[in-house]
């Protein structure tokens, strides 16, 4: 029991000790945030405030919900991605649609090849950014919004990218054409095309920050910014990465638009962290790009600011509340499936079928 306590006193003292190298590597910033300069970032503050914009535009928020299962020989996934649609005028919400209209069971997806144990999660993720990326696509084409919101990033991670003698990697392919289709029918239709990540884990602010190596690995960007910024604030606008050519996915797409990607940090409230913001610029010169960065921000901050301890656009919560899918709805797909095969012994994993 001593031994117990005295690792509870010692992730304690840990934590502490991290925050209060956190809160010194903040204070250095603070004085950056005077006179900050930059060839990689766009404006010269490091601190920026935002107006919260009137909304009078339509909004699109697109999420998906999955659940998923494995047998011996399949792995079986389904995926509901939903979008919802909302019309502002002065700020008031007018109408709210979706799309779908209906919501109905989603179609399983079956991989019958046997995945490698890396593969199985990465497939799940491959499928539901494909449903999702699809379905924002169809949205701007259909009802032409001012704003298309993502829920997570605007291109896909390092972890959704399979090895490259995967059998799913012509997956992942199918993933990047989608994600370089949704960006050009967002510039056909002048849609601005954001993405919100909850939770980010970026340090890439860090790094034009020139950080050192062992205070960039007490914190990511975001809690760093926690210290810094305010309600209303946001960090300078950053491209997406330094090298396009040098990131692990931005390098599979065209350098059209792997060079066309933003990123900055909104606090819309005082008590929830800063949310990370994406888009895709339409900018053709610098100064074009401020406006659209205001713009953004100002719409995102709006959008954001309904509650006080959680700040995310309003539309990608109504959209994840009817995307989102229960382990019932795979377990009917299951039973199915065994009804069907009348066996159940043979095709359940081990660790899925102990007697004991």
């Amino acid at each position: 029991m001593q031994a117990f306590t005295n690792s509870i006193d010692k992730a304690v003292e840990l934590i502490k000790g991290c925050e209060e190298r956190r809160k010194k590597l903040a204070l250095k910033l603070a004085e950056l945030a005077k006179s900050f300069e930059s060839k990689e970032v766009v404006e010269k503050n490091l601190v920026l405030p935002v107006k919260k914009a009137t909304l009078n535009e339509t909004i699109a928020g697109i999420d998906s919900g999955f659940v998923s299962t494995s047998l011996l020989s399949i792995e079986i996934v389904l995926v509901r991605a939903i979008a919802a649609i909302f019309e502002y005028k002065n700020s008031r919400l007018e109408r709210a649609r979706y799309w779908p209209e209906t919501i109905s069971f989603p179609e399983p997806i079956i991989t019958a090849r046997a995945l490698q144990k890396e593969d199985i999660s990465t497939n799940k993720s491959l499928q539901r950014l494909l449903k999702e990326i699809g379905l924002a696509t169809d949205v701007i084409e259909r009802f032409k919004p001012d704003f298309c919101f993502l829920d997570g990033s605007i291109v896909p991670q390092h972890a959704d990218k399979p090895r490259n003698n995967s059998c799913i990697k012509p997956l992942y392919k199918d993933v990047i054409r989608a994600f370089e289709k949704l960006y050009r029918t967002a510039e056909k239709n002048a849609c601005a095309l954001v993405a919100c990540v909850e939770d980010s884990r970026g340090t890439r602010m860090q790094e034009i920050l020139e950080i050192g190596s062992a205070e960039k690995d007490i914190c990511y960007d975001v809690i760093l910014l926690n210290y810094l910024l305010k309600e209303g604030q946001r960090s300078f606008a950053f491209p997406y990465a330094k090298s396009a050519r040098e990131h692990p996915v931005l390098n599979d797409f065209s350098k059209h638009y792997a060079n066309k990607l933003y990123a900055f940090y909104l606090r819309a409230s005082n008590y929830d962290m800063p949310l990370r913001v994406e888009f895709l610029s339409n900018a053709s010169d610098r100064a074009e790009l401020k406006k659209e960065i205001d713009r953004i921000a100002s719409v995102t901050y709006a959008l954001s600011s309904g509650h006080r301890e959680y700040s995310y656009p309003t539309v990608l919560l109504e959209a994840d509340l009817h995307a989102k899918l229960k382990q019932e709805e795979i377990n009917a797909v299951m039973d199915k499936i065994y009804c069907r095969l009348q066996t159940r012994f043979n095709t359940l994993l081990r660790r899925n079928r102990r007697p004991f």
